[in-house]
């Protein structure tokens, strides 16, 4: 400790809020690698291998995506809460993410290198080895980073780090996905299992990173006061503030759950542009690179609030877009993706600050309570992603089976209107009357926004 203040990341005793330098922001960021490994095979991949490949029927492969979501509604915030109050010789969040390290190769390997034919018991067994793996590294882990500084502008420069972190670890594998699939004609196949050993030794490698060579923040207030993890869970959403981002978040989750689901269907099929599939999930997040620190600066300058309603406002209006996209032109496809990528990443980024904020302000009352916040955050967006990932399969086989609609049409449909209809959702809820944004929507003063700027 040093004036109080907890020491953060650093061997050095630095102040909570304390400018944190993008060396360090990369290296704590690495599990995001493994992450947005896990949720682009999750949510892009699965699907159509399950049901090409596997011979799982469309229908049962959309309830495994939910039924692995709502597995994370107990998981998350109970592995949350274990990770705020229980304290080990490791510290309080290292034992469950080293854990989860083990648990996540072996739900991989048995997932993504299944053979054609493999039962289904083997299929579930693998998603839920996976699944409760992911959640004993990412719950720990995310609220670790809400509690990396103890200034909000801060928070927010953290949280869009690890965005850009995971966007750039996507690309990479992206990038190589792109080049077995459009050079070397790797079937579909293979590709998932290089996916597999990919996020298998992604999963030891970047947890050891993070807990060999960084420390937990010191002590402040103590651990979660609170006893029970179910009076803690309903004190936090009793607050309006919490309940409104979740509502944001179970709205951002669908849309971009039920687009990344539909995906291949939509370029392959919809669109018959066979073998394009992974050099057109590389245009988003290409774009997103560039885009996310101008957001950050935008956000610096007109508040959190302001910035989302730009970018939410910007996915609705572009998603119909979607329509006017002829067959067999993968340029016109890839600039309406990159279209819609200017506004990609932005929710995600502030969102998690927002939460970090709230958490924050529990911090000297109940103690630290990163864990159980995040696990929240973390279950609403899974669940949201089960029902966007699961719905769109079920839209698509429902549409083309009882009604008239050609199949590829039902894709487009599956794939844009989450965006139409939910978007307007979410803009109202930025602006339902009463004061609760308002610490959400202020600028960062003048002085601050030159440290905001070294993230860019």
């Amino acid at each position: 400790m040093q004036d109080g203040l907890p020491s953060g990341i650093d061997p050095q005793n630095r102040p909570a809020d304390a400018h944190i330098s993008r060396v360090r922001l990369a290296a704590f960021s690495l599990p995001v690698l493994l992450f947005q490994a896990i949720e682009m095979a999750w949510r892009a991949y699965l699907p159509r291998f399950l049901t090409l490949d596997i011979g799982i029927a469309l229908g049962t492969v959309g309830a495994i995506l939910l039924g692995a979501r709502l597995l994370d509604a107990v998981a998350d915030p109970l592995i949350g809460w274990m990770s705020d109050t229980l304290h080990t010789p490791m510290g309080r969040r290292k034992p469950w993410m080293a854990l989860g390290a083990a648990l996540v190769p072996a739900g991989a390997l048995l997932l993504f290198l299944a053979p054609p034919g493999a039962g289904l018991t083997q299929i579930i067994a693998a998603s839920l080895l996976l699944h409760l793996g992911y959640s004993f590294i990412i719950t720990p882990h995310g609220g670790w980073g809400l509690e990396l500084s103890g200034d909000k502008h801060q928070r927010t420069r953290i949280m869009g780090a690890k965005v850009w972190f995971g966007l750039l670890g996507s690309l990479g594998l992206l990038a190589v996905m792109a080049l077995m699939e459009r050079g070397f004609a790797v079937p579909r196949v293979s590709q998932m299992a290089m996916l597999g050993w990919a996020i298998a030794l992604l999963a030891p490698i970047t947890v050891a990173a993070v807990i060999l060579q960084f420390r937990e923040p010191d002590e402040l207030g103590g651990s979660s006061k609170a006893e029970s993890p179910l009076v803690l869970l309903i004190s936090i959403l009793r607050a309006r503030e919490m309940r409104t981002i979740l509502a944001l978040y179970m709205l951002t989750g669908i849309i971009d759950a039920a687009a990344a689901s539909s995906f291949l269907f939509l370029a392959e099929d919809a669109l018959r542009l066979n073998r394009w599939g992974a050099a057109l999930l590389l245009v988003q997040p290409v774009i997103a690179l560039g885009t996310l620190p101008v957001w950050s600066w935008v956000s610096a300058r007109l508040g959190r609030r302001k910035t989302l309603m730009i970018a939410y406002g910007w996915q609705g209006l572009t998603a119909p877009l979607l329509f006017l996209i002829p067959e067999g032109q993968p340029v016109i496809f890839a600039l309406f993706i990159a279209t819609r990528a200017l506004g990609w990443g932005v929710d995600y980024m502030l969102l998690r600050a927002m939460v970090a904020d709230l958490a924050d302000g529990r911090l000297r009352d109940i103690g630290r309570l990163g864990g159980i916040y995040y696990g929240i955050s973390s279950v609403t967006l899974k669940i949201a992603m089960g029902l966007g990932g699961g719905g769109a399969l079920w839209m698509m086989k429902m549409m083309t089976s009882a009604s008239a609609m050609p199949p590829a049409q039902a894709v487009r449909l599956a794939y844009a209107m989450p965006a139409v209809i939910l978007m307007p959702i979410a803009l109202i809820l930025l602006n339902m009357p009463g004061r609760w944004l308002a610490r959400f929507n202020r600028p960062i003063p003048h002085n601050m926004r030159e440290k905001l700027s070294n993230y860019s």
